[in-house]
């Protein structure tokens, strides 16, 4: 009889562990770009090209609200991506005396013994359960997960920043609390679109703010939680970075 670690067909049978689930989402985020941020916009971008495209041939008013309710969708989606992705990052690019005592306070679940030899045959990394059992579909998980990472308020440290970009240096941006605002009620829409889809619902042109406001509060996170990653990158990813430029 074949042993246990020797299994080839190891179907999941309903416990508490969902493998499945942990391998899509771990082969997904392999498909993306390593760089959070760009796999954002890689995502956001796939509805948005599409919806300025068909505005521009005149369509029906219906056709317009179909794809401006995917964009909703899918925008929240892409910003989901991004936070998981980053995650992931930090956990793989810093030291992890930078983060191992903040685990607890991420994902305080215990496992039984099969799920730990389920993760085993299955080569999941426990740090995988982490982002997996996670959800960034409102403003306060953000706050509360990334406030939990760099151990002060995170979205006050964002407003906090003022910001130049290369393309017009003599001006300084900085996120506006109402940003977050409008970011909360593209989540409340994304999720009347999924959960309780009404026939009558009608989304205006505030929603262009709102999708604005979601690729605002991703960019200036960048800054922020890349600098955590460059402040406490691990040596030995350090020292490859640079043999690498050499």
């Amino acid at each position: 009889m074949a042993s246990y670690f020797s299994r080839q067909s190891l179907v999941y049978k309903g416990k508490s562990l969902d493998i499945k689930k942990i391998t899509n989402n771990t082969n997904a985020r392999n498909s993306r770009s390593s760089r959070p941020y760009t796999a954002f916009n890689d995502v956001f971008n796939s509805t948005d090209k599409a919806l300025k495209e068909v505005l521009d041939l005149n369509v029906s008013k219906e056709t317009e609200t179909t794809l401006m309710n995917s964009h909703v969708i899918n925008s929240v989606t892409a910003l989901e991506v991004y936070y998981k992705d980053i995650l992931d990052s930090i956990f793989k690019l810093c030291k992890p005396s930078s983060f191992e005592k903040k685990l607890k306070k991420l994902h305080d679940k215990t496992y039984k013994i099969d799920d730990l030899l389920d993760m085993y045959v299955h080569r999941i990394h426990p740090l995988s359960l982490i982002a997996n059992n996670l959800s960034f579909q409102n403003t306060y998980n953000i706050d509360k997960v990334f406030t939990i990472i760099i151990e002060e308020p995170f979205f006050k440290k964002i407003k906090a920043g003022k910001y130049r970009f290369k393309d017009n240096p003599e001006k300084e941006f900085s996120l506006e609390y109402k940003q977050l605002e409008l970011l909360q009620e593209l989540f409340d829409m994304r999720h009347e679109l999924i959960h309780n889809p009404n026939a009558n619902y009608s989304i205006n042109k505030d929603i262009y703010f709102k999708i604005q406001a979601a690729q605002n509060v991703v960019m200036f996170s960048d800054f922020v939680l890349g600098q955590y990653i460059s402040d406490n990158i691990d040596p030995e990813i350090e020292e490859m970075q640079d043999k690498l430029k050499h």
